[in-house]
């Protein structure tokens, strides 16, 4: 909530006391307008696939990926986004089935899964250390982001980002060093970073409060 909904009169009183142009800025910062950002694009009401893929299926992390898409659920169940995502027990299920999913495209991925939207999550590297035997975690995840029509044609699927982007938005996220004690804190630092890639993800598609910090997972 803007500090302009609570201010007390005592504040009020105090902000006389500043001198010439700090008086403006201080009143136009607790009087002003919110600062929002606008949502990029909006969502369909209907059926939305969030496909979740790795460009490295050696760094696939099943605990970062179920953090991300639990994640992302709620932020947009809390910013009142009415889209119906796919359970991604129809993913596996759709991938167990068929031999040659992995040749598909977005597209047809959508269709067969009867949705309106693709929001494709592609992680071009996922990281928890810097080496495969550094003692210290380095969390960090790279991506790039687009939403596609399934059932438009090829060239025009792209929903979001623009054009410009043909090859989506790229976005990244990287948490502080962290000691390595045990398996534990190595899965618990993997479900964290997919619940900060989630706020990644889902910023483009709600209204951001730019006065609110993004919750990043402590």
């Amino acid at each position: 909530m803007r500090m302009t909904r609570v201010i007390p009169t005592l504040l009020v009183g105090l902000l006389v006391l500043l001198p010439g142009c700090n008086i403006v800025a201080a009143m136009a910062y607790f009087f002003g307008p919110p600062q929002v950002q606008p949502a990029e694009f909006k969502l369909t009401d209907g059926r939305l696939a969030v496909l979740v893929e790795m460009a490295r299926p050696e760094q696939h992390n099943p605990i970062f990926r179920q953090a991300l898409c639990d994640k992302l659920t709620e932020i947009f169940r809390d910013h009142n986004i009415k889209a119906q995502l796919v359970p991604q027990e129809e993913f596996y299920r759709l991938r167990q089935q068929n031999a040659d999913f992995g040749k598909w495209s977005v597209q047809k991925v959508g269709r067969r899964l009867d949705a309106k939207q693709v929001l494709y999550v592609r992680i071009e590297e996922l990281q928890l250390r810097e080496a495969p035997d550094s003692p210290v975690l380095q969390p960090g995840v790279r991506m790039r982001l687009r939403l596609v029509d399934p059932q438009a044609p090829p060239k025009s699927a792209q929903l979001w980002p623009s054009p410009q982007e043909r090859d989506g938005r790229e976005v990244a996220r990287a948490r502080q060093h962290r000691e390595a004690t045990d398996s534990m804190v190595i899965d618990e630092e993997a479900a964290k970073l997919g619940k900060d890639a989630a706020y990644i993800v889902a910023a483009p598609f709600y209204d951001v409060d730019l006065e609110k910090k993004t919750p990043w997972e402590p």
